[in-house]
């Protein structure tokens, strides 16, 4: 039988003068402890409870080491924090592990009394992370101020906020032990962790069903109860977020690592949840929108629809505003949306489709089965939203030779052959380039951003990336090229690190792309943040890069594959995930990009990673977006 091992943390009542009590964090982890005893279903379940004058620092430290610790390879755990959260700045050596130049802390009841400091998240995150070593799933909820990384203030008529000044400095004499042995780690696993708010956010707590509570907490109990056992952290934070923001400003759960397969994970699982689609559409504020925007490639003409996933030809939805990030829609020919729910939508229509293709072949049937298979494969049974075929001879981004034999080969405009695939297959090959080329080439020509983040890449020479300096590499002939070193046991990878500099005087949300040679597309690099004004953040918080050839490439002399970076810089937190495509054919079985970290392991499935949350914005206003692209030439001497 499993274990679920749950750490329950609820401080209202705080030690040090200058700390606030609350009046709902201990109600948020009894509620909590309720769900699950009620839902624990055939696991066997363990919960420690930590209440105000019990949850001191250590208390808490010491019972994720034993307490959560105890979990094996078969067992799941669950650490749940409601209280005071606070930030700090980071220090000059830990400048690799926060871009934003500020850590987060959970403020723990005797926190700021005598010589205790608060509980840093990055100590938080290396605990979790030993825990995670052992076990088949761990899961994290934060309910307090600060709590994306790791305010409940003065109360209002209202509601109040967890927050509190921030943290006095620390040295590296007051750290746990844990987090020293982790900085270069390369092979630390991972944990899923919903927060309550951004980092520069305060999170909430109000009046809800007869009591105090944390607006987050109730919001995500809410949603679990709504949603079912089977649904995903993304969809659980999602239906939360929506709840949240319905009740109070300034505060937007967040779900990390919000690239990684996890998030699309059952809550409390180590499986993968119910399939979803890669965009959103829900009511907020008076109006419908959708998460995905100009950033993630929709286009400003007048023309474009989506429907719901799965739905009746009547549930689509008229794109009326594509903004940076989100897009307003309203529902068409009747359809009246539930407003209290969110649904999984697909492009109906598009003004054009994205990519061209000629279709040819000996064999007029294969032809002719090949063009009805593009003319019926969209939603309702119309054409492909991305793909359009063209007459044969035309120019075209694409070419598809169909033959006898019931195979197909896909090349680009330069005859350049990329896949041969069965014809049932070929549809799907070709959506899948024109997407990976769309975002090859996406820019923004009129962006006030442009140049803003530059993307550094640095010879690996020291265990962890500088903050500064180191020997940077430079381009020539379009590419920046990294080669191959034959020593006495073969060829050996070249290793860089990859930093990315915020030039600006403002803070900017950057995620990096790596586009693979087999048309992947992941974003483990940097999976999303903001980078403070003139600093920098660093790709696999300062670890050491892998740039190798695919797998079924072996090392010889003459043998290159070009990999693609593209970085995303907006004024706006956006997401990753639609981005996000796995090797092309989308196999399970685990296929390296170009790019890696060294030991890690492919966490993307067979399929388009479902989407995280985007930004949503209160009003109609626009934000700059941008790119900035570099291409790597990986290749073998010779």
């Amino acid at each position: 039988m499993t274990t679920l091992y749950a750490l329950l943390v609820g401080i209202n009542r705080y030690a040090a003068p200058d700390v606030p009590d609350l009046r709902g964090c201990v109600r948020d982890v009894e509620s909590a402890h309720a769900y699950l005893t009620r839902t624990a279903g055939g696991a066997r379940l363990c919960v420690k409870t930590l209440h105000d004058g019990q949850a001191t620092r250590d208390a808490v430290v010491e019972a994720i080491r034993t307490h959560l610790g105890q979990a094996t390879s078969e067992d799941t755990v669950l650490f749940w924090f409601s209280g005071h959260g606070s930030s700090a700045p980071c220090p000059q050596w830990a400048w690799f592990a926060e871009p934003t130049e500020r850590l987060q802390t959970l403020v723990c009841a005797d926190s700021r009394t005598r010589t205790v400091p608060d509980l840093w998240d990055k100590e938080l995150s290396v605990l979790l992370d030993e825990v995670a070593r052992h076990c088949a799933h761990t899961a994290v909820v934060l309910d307090s101020c600060h709590s994306d990384g790791a305010t409940r203030e003065s109360p209002s008529d209202e509601t109040s906020v967890r927050s509190v000044p921030e943290a006095a400095p620390r040295g590296l004499a007051s750290l746990i032990p844990e987090l020293i042995r982790a900085t270069a780690d390369p092979d630390r696993p991972e944990h899923v962790a919903v927060a309550a708010c951004r980092s520069t956010e305060q999170a909430r707590e109000a009046t809800l069903d007869g009591a105090i509570r944390g607006v987050f907490s109730w919001s995500l109990l809410r949603a679990l109860d709504r949603l079912g056992p089977l649904a995903t952290y993304r969809e659980l934070v999602l239906a939360a977020r929506t709840e949240v923001e319905q009740r109070v400003p300034g505060q937007t759960p967040q779900l990390r690592p919000a690239a990684s397969a996890l998030a699309g994970h059952a809550f409390l699982s180590p499986r993968p949840g119910s399939s979803g689609t890669a965009i959103r559409m829900r009511f907020l504020r008076g109006d419908w929108e959708i998460d995905a925007g100009a950033v993630h490639g929709l286009p400003p003409d007048h023309g474009l629809r989506v429907g719901v996933h799965g739905g009746s030809p009547a549930q689509e939805a008229a794109v009326t505003t594509v903004q940076a990030h989100r897009s307003l829609v309203m529902p068409v020919s009747g359809w009246a949306p539930a407003r209290d729910r969110q649904y999984s939508m697909v492009v109906t229509h598009v003004p054009m489709p994205r990519r061209t293709v000629s279709v040819s072949g000996r064999d007029t049937e294969a032809v002719r089965r090949l063009l009805l298979d593009l003319h019926t494969c969209g939603p309702g049974g119309g054409p492909s939203p991305h793909i359009r075929d063209v007459a044969p001879g035309s120019a075209a981004d694409l070419r598809a030779e169909a033959d006898s034999t019931g195979m197909v080969r896909v090349a680009d405009d330069r005859s350049h052959r990329l896949a041969e695939v069965r014809a049932e297959e070929a549809v799907a090959t070709l959506e899948h380039i024109a997407r990976w080329t769309l975002l090859s080439t996406l820019t923004n020509p009129r962006s006030e951003l442009t140049g803003a983040v530059r993307i550094e890449v640095v010879t690996a020479d020291t265990p962890v990336a500088p903050r500064t300096g180191g020997r940077l590499l430079e381009p020539a002939g379009g590419a920046l090229t990294l080669s191959y070193v034959r020593d006495g046991s073969g060829w050996r990878a070249p290793e860089v690190f990859i930093r990315l500099h915020n030039t600006s005087q403002r803070p900017l949300f950057c995620v990096l792309l790596d586009l693979t040679p087999r048309f992947r597309v992941h974003a483990e690099l940097f999976a999303g943040d903001f980078i403070a004004p003139q600093a920098r953040g660093a790709a696999l918080a300062g670890r050491r890069i892998r740039a190798h050839l695919p797998d079924d490439l072996s090392p010889a002399p003459g043998v290159r594959v070009r990999d693609k970076l593209v970085l995303l810089v907006a004024e706006q937190q956006f997401s990753a995930e639609p981005f996000l495509l796995p090797a092309l054919g989308g196999r399970v079985t685990p296929e390296r990009g170009a790019l890696t970290s060294r030991g890690l392991l492919e966490r993307l499935g067979g399929r388009v990673v479902l989407r995280d949350l985007g930004d949503a914005e209160p009003d109609g206003a626009a934000y700059d977006w941008t790119t900035e692209t570099v291409t790597l030439l990986i290749e073998v001497p010779g």
